[in-house]
């Protein structure tokens, strides 16, 4: 079914404006959300993805952090601290080369990131029955091919 306020295909134009404001709501509901997380106490999208990251890769560098989330270096710095401080992540220094410091996951941060992200889901899509939550699964590949 077409969402009334869904342009015609046969105007590009109009079709990529429709798309860049409903995610722009999306993203901007998303940001209310996280805004509220850490008043809080909660982690930030930023420290949620940088976890995501770690659980993926198992250990990255500062450098290689900031530039897989395209973020300059201090902010990846700071946020790095932050987690660190709340014992979510670990910096080791490499013994063969002390310029670089590894940045890991902890079991700590596993659990507390996915906690975080089931508990900011399931305010976000409690409102959606079981095929909704599918289609926007499914939804989702096209939208992150938008960001590659």
């Amino acid at each position: 079914m077409t969402p009334p306020d869904a342009p015609l295909l046969d105007d590009p134009g109009a079709v990529a404006e429709n798309l860049h404001r409903r995610l722009f709501r999306i993203s901007t509901s998303f940001r209310r959300h996280e805004f509220e997380q850490i008043a809080n106490g909660g982690l930030t999208l930023t420290q949620c993805s940088l976890l995501y990251i770690l659980r993926d890769k198992q250990r990255l560098r500062m450098s290689e952090l900031a530039a897989h989330e395209r973020l300059t270096l201090p902010t990846v710095t700071r946020a790095v601290t932050r987690l660190k401080d709340l014992g979510l992540v670990t910096r080791t220094r490499d013994l063969s080369d002390h310029r670089n410091i590894w940045i890991e996951i902890t079991p700590k941060g596993v659990e507390l990131q996915r906690s975080a992200v089931e508990s900011l889901m399931n305010a976000m899509l409690s409102g959606m029955s079981p095929a909704e939550v599918v289609a926007l699964d499914e939804a989702l590949g096209p939208l992150e091919r938008l960001v590659r």
